[in-house]
C-alpha cells in the first residue's frame, strides 16, 4: 500500500495510515490485502482514509473514501441507518470524491446497478421480496443433486488432461452453470454470460465495459420479456412477473455477478490456501465430509471480496473514535474484520478444526447476502468433488506468475494451472 492523495506517492511521503494522507489501494493490495490490514491494525485498527488507484464499473479511479476494518466497527456500520446505499444519490458523491465534479456520472451503471444491493428500504425490500423463497436454506438444499451434477460435468470436460486451468475450466464453468440454472438462463448462453460478467466485474477498459454491459442489458431485457409470458417458475420468471422490466434486469445482473464471481473466486483462493497449509489439505482430501467446516474457515480466512459494496454517510458519524464526515464514501473490509484478533483467536492461522464463530463473509443487517446458502453449498460441493476425483491435485502455477485481478471489489485470479503431482510453489 502506498499513501497518496491521488495515487501518486510523491504528493504524500508518509508511510502509515496515520500520516494524514489516504492509503492508496493498488496492485499490491489486490494481490494480498492483509499486509495493508495489518498496518492499519498496528495503528489502532481505526477507520482509515483510502484512495482507489483502479476503478471498476461505477467506482472511478482516484475515488477517495473511508475503509472500516475492525469486526466491531464493521458490524456497527452494517446496522446503522446513517450509512446509506442509494445508487442515484451515490453517483454524484463518487464524482465529487474522485475530483471528477459533475462531468462524470458513470451513466452506464444505471442500467445494471439500480438493484437491491445498491438501495435501502423501502425499495430494497420490494426488490428482494420476489427472490426470498428461492434462496432459503431449505430451497437451496433441494438443489444439491443439480449442483453435484454441475461439478461433475465441469471435471468431465478436463478428464484425462495432464493439467487444466482451475479458474477457466472448473470454477467459472461450474459456478455459471449453477447460477444460470437457478435463474433460468438457457444452457446454450452460459459461455457468453461468463465472458460478459468477467468483463463487468473485472478491470476491463471503459470501452469494453460499456460494450459488454450493453450486450448483457439487451439480452436480459429480451429474456425477461419471454419469461413474463411463460409458465416457468425459475427466478427470472418470478422477477419478470413481480418487477418493472428495468428493475428485473438490474436484479438479474446482481444475482449473476455476485452469485457466481464470488463463489468461483472462493474455490480458487481456497485451493491456494489449502496448498499453503498442506496438513489441512491432507485432512480434507482424506475426508471430504469436512468440506462444510473447510468452507466456513475459508470464508473467514480468505474473503472473496477485497472491499464491500459502497455506503455513504448522511451525517457525520463517529466510528471507532473517528469522525467520518457527511457525504463520505465508506467501504467495509469483511476480510480484515474476519481476522480481527479481538474477535478470533490466532486469526491469521487457517484451521478447519476451528470452533465455529459468526464471521462477516456474507455481510450483515438488511444487506446480508441473499445467496449465502447457495454459495456455501456450491463451495462445499466444489471441494468435495475435487477431493474425491482429483486425489493428487496440486497447483502448478509458480507463485511469481499468479495474476490477480485489479478489482476493488472481487478478489480473484485470472488463471491457475493445476494438475497431479507435487506443487510447483505454494501461495499465500
Amino acid at each position: 500500500m502506498t499513501p497518496s492523495t491521488d495515487g501518486s506517492a510523491a504528493d504524500c511521503p508518509g508511510k502509515t495510515p496515520t500520516s494524514g494522507c489516504p492509503v492508496a489501494l493498488d496492485q499490491d493490495f489486490y494481490t494480498d490485502p492483509h499486509p495493508a490490514y495489518r498496518s492499519i491494525k498496528r495503528h489502532g485498527n481505526k477507520p482509515t482514509e483510502i484512495v482507489l488507484k483502479t476503478g471498476m464499473a461505477y467506482l472511478p479511479p482516484g475515488l477517495r473514501a473511508w475503509l472500516v476494518t475492525s469486526y466491531e466497527d464493521v458490524a456497527f456500520v452494517l446496522r446503522d441507518e446513517r450509512f446509506r446505499k442509494d445508487i442515484t444519490e451515490a453517483m454524484p458523491l463518487f464524482a465529487a470524491n474522485s475530483g471528477q465534479g459533475g462531468s462524470e456520472d458513470r451513466a452506464r451503471s444505471s442500467l445494471l446497478y439500480d438493484n437491491m444491493a445498491n438501495n435501502d428500504p423501502p425499495k430494497h425490500t420490494r426488490l428482494r421480496k420476489p427472490l426470498n423463497a428461492n434462496f432459503t436454506a431449505r430451497a437451496v438444499s433441494g438443489r444439491r443433486p443439480d449442483i453435484l451434477r454441475a461439478a461433475a460435468e465441469a471435471l468431465d470436460v478436463v478428464a484425462g488432461r495432464e493439467t487444466f486451468d482451475l479458474v477457466q475450466d472448473y470454477a467459472f464453468p461450474f459456478s455459471i452453470a449453477v447460477i444460470c440454472d437457478t435463474l433460468g438462463v438457457p444452457a446454450r448462453d452460459r459461455r457468453t454470460f461468463n465472458s460478459w460478467v468477467q468483463t463487468i466485474t473485472g478491470d476491463a477498459d471503459a470501452q469494453t465495459l460499456q460494450r459488454d454491459a450493453g450486450l448483457m442489458v439487451d439480452y436480459l431485457r429480451k429474456l425477461i420479456g419471454l419469461k413474463r409470458e411463460s409458465a416457468d417458475e425459475d427466478v427470472l420468471a418470478h422477477l419478470a412477473r413481480s418487477l418493472e422490466p428495468a428493475e428485473a434486469v438490474a436484479q438479474a445482473y446482481a444475482l449473476l455477478a455476485a452469485g457466481y464471481e464470488t463463489t468461483a473466486n472462493l474455490i480458487v483462493t481456497g485451493l491456494l490456501t489449502l496448498e499453503n497449509n498442506p496438513e489441512q489439505k491432507r485432512r480434507l482430501w482424506a475426508d471430504p465430509s469436512l468440506a462444510p467446516r473447510a468452507v466456513d474457515e475459508l470464508l473467514r480466512h480468505q474473503s472473496p471480496f477485497n472491499l464491500s459494496l459502497y455506503r455513504y454517510t448522511t451525517d457525520t458519524v463517529e466510528v471507532g473514535g473517528v469522525k467520518i464526515p457527511a457525504g463520505s464514501i465508506v467501504f467495509l473490509s469483511f476480510a480484515a474484520a474476519n481476522r480481527d484478533d479481538s474477535r478470533f483467536d490466532d486469526p491469521d492461522t487457517f484451521d478447519i478444526a476451528r470452533s465455529r464463530q459468526e464471521n462477516l463473509a456474507f455481510g450483515g443487517g438488511i444487506h446480508n447476502c441473499i445467496g449465502k446458502h447457495l454459495a456455501r453449498l456450491e463451495a462445499e460441493i466444489a471441494f468435495e468433488t475435487l477431493a474425491r476425483r482429483c486425489p493428487d491435485l496440486s497447483v502448478r502455477t509458480p507463485r511469481e506468475r499468479l495474476d490477480w485481478k485489479a478489482s476493488p471489489t472481487f478478489r480473484g485470479l485470472r488463471n491457475l494451472v493445476v494438475g497431479p503431482g507435487p506443487a510447483v510453489a505454494h501461495a499465500a
